[in-house]
């Protein structure tokens, strides 16, 4: 079924109701998302592009998103979210990869927009159409709904393509993944029932529309109940508070990294946000001591783990309220997904309590990736008959059937003929009074391979590599092989655009002497 009716629906049921909460503008209701979708899917069918066309969007966070994506998948398209912030190079790149039909914009992105028609040949000035004029969802750039009536919706069947959303491409050029209207749905549906979704909730998206957790994750689920939400336009810990303050938030999610931020900024700490029912948090791991700091800054009912990829269409493990918070929990897999633990070599299922790689089958999993039939293959393997992904994360099942978090099978560090997971590390230094942030990963070393390092933002002045290890000596329970090697310090990390800490980014500067 096309995802577009999700959101018709609502638009049917409470038309006047608020869909997108504008503190300092104007309120956007159910009837205006869907009027302005509509004249999106007028102007795609005006284009005469393929039946199967891609639109790429390139657009800010801001409540016209979910016109256009609408809009799309009612004129029967597929909608490709493209990362904001990224360089001329990667979105030429990405567009090549694509070779999208149509490119909605915004006039914020005019001189990239430029750059773009001058490097991709599927896209000039008369495929492309600015959507977004100064924040706002731009009338004059579309068919007037009475001239130009869109046409009915299309019909869409569960295997055909939704959505094309690339990654994010910190460890090699971004991949596009192909999600189903299938995927999406089955997305939305198990979201709601699982987090409880009601037309009482008010949420504040804060990770990046064209992100899993910002489309999927916040606008998909609340506009499919009838709810409302509030878009903050960039990351901003004490703007984050503010909104969740004036809107009375109930719910809203998180990257660790952020949580980091605002229990770190005084003026998001003053805030009143106890409103917040529940605080999804995930795309990295999130240590105790930076949950146990948020909820007691942030007054909130529940901090849920939210694990999911964009080949798995976002969430596929959490956990419930009632479920004792644990180091490296992530929960039960969801009822859109079945779950194996396996070990690396084999591909048989582990016992009970050892590690293993991560892989799903289900509903929400992708059917491959566009354009790469190879790395399609790559990832997906056979068994019992069915294909099961790769996701490349290696976790721990415990007797309740609760998956545990160990770390990246790429990000596992080699010392000394030993395997460090840098997640483990990071969860004993995180808790080390004067550490702000830390971040674990390995560095070229003659001798043992690989270095563990642990590069740290302090929280006071003065904290030394010293400290560090004398902390470590003193208060860390873990094998020797595991204490860092090297320690550096630094004022900040380098950040993606959905605010994950760049270890790419920040081993090459470590690793350079940085």
């Amino acid at each position: 079924m096309n995802v577009y009716h999700y959101v018709r629906y609502s638009a049917g049921r409470v038309p006047d109701a608020v869909a997108v909460r504008r503190p300092h503008g104007e309120d956007v209701t159910y009837r205006d998302i869907d009027r302005r979708a509509q004249r999106v899917a007028a102007w795609v069918d005006s284009q005469g592009m393929a039946d199967d066309a891609r639109i790429a969007v390139f657009l800010p966070d801001c409540a016209a998103y979910a016109s256009v994506v609408l809009g799309i998948w009612r004129a029967g398209r597929v909608a490709a979210p493209l990362n904001a912030r990224f360089g001329t190079d990667e979105l030429t790149y990405t567009l090549t990869d694509l070779d999208p039909s149509a490119l909605v914009t915004a006039d914020a992105f005019a001189d990239r927009t430029a750059a773009i028609h001058d490097a991709v040949d599927a896209l000039d000035a008369d495929s492309t159409v600015t959507a977004v004029s100064g924040g706002v969802f731009d009338e004059r750039a579309f068919p007037d709904a009475e001239s130009v009536p869109a046409s009915d919706p299309v019909t869409r069947l569960d295997e055909e393509p939704a959505v094309v959303m690339y990654t994010s491409g910190t460890t090699g050029r971004p991949k596009g993944v192909v999600q189903t209207h299938r995927n999406v749905t089955a997305n939305v549906q198990c979201g709601i029932t699982t987090f409880d979704y009601t037309e009482d909730d008010v949420a504040v998206a804060a990770v990046p529309m064209f992100h899993v957790g910002g489309l999927y994750g916040v606008m998909l689920p609340i506009l499919a109940v009838g709810a409302e939400f509030a878009i903050l336009d960039a990351w901003d810990a004490a703007r984050w508070a503010e909104l969740v303050e004036e809107t009375g938030a109930t719910l809203t999610g998180l990257i660790p990294t952020m949580m980091v931020d605002a229990v770190n900024t005084p003026e998001a700490v003053e805030r009143d946000t106890s409103s917040l029912e529940r605080v999804f948090y995930g795309g990295a791991p999130a240590t105790v001591a930076t949950l146990d700091a948020f909820e007691e800054a942030f007054d909130c009912a529940a901090l849920l783990d939210y694990y999911g990829q964009t080949e798995n269409t976002g969430v596929s493990v959490t956990f419930d309220e009632s479920t004792e918070r644990k180091p490296a929990l992530l929960g039960y897999p969801m009822d859109s997904v079945r779950a194996r633990v396996v070990d690396f070599t084999t591909g048989d299922d582990v016992p009970t309590g050892e590690q293993g790689e991560l892989l799903l089958k289900g509903d929400v999993i992708t059917p491959g990736y566009w354009n790469v039939p190879e790395r399609t293959e790559e990832a997906f393997t056979e068994h019992d008959g069915r294909r099961w992904l790769h996701t490349g994360d290696v976790v721990r099942r415990d007797d309740e059937g609760l998956l545990y978090y160990v770390d990246r099978v790429d990000d596992i560090v080699l010392t000394g003929g030993e395997k460090v997971a840098p997640t483990a590390v990071e969860e004993a230094l995180q808790a080390m009074p004067g550490v702000a942030a830390v971040a674990v990963f390995g560095t070229d070393h003659e001798r043992w391979g690989e270095a563990v390092t642990a590069a740290i933002v302090p929280g006071e002045a003065g904290l030394t590599e010293e400290d560090v290890l004398d902390y470590w000596e003193r208060e860390v329970d873990l094998a020797g092989y595991q204490k860092p090697r090297r320690v550096v310090f630094r004022e900040s990390f380098p950040r993606t655009a959905t605010q994950k800490v760049d270890k790419v980014a920040l081993a090459e500067d470590v690793g350079s002497g940085g």
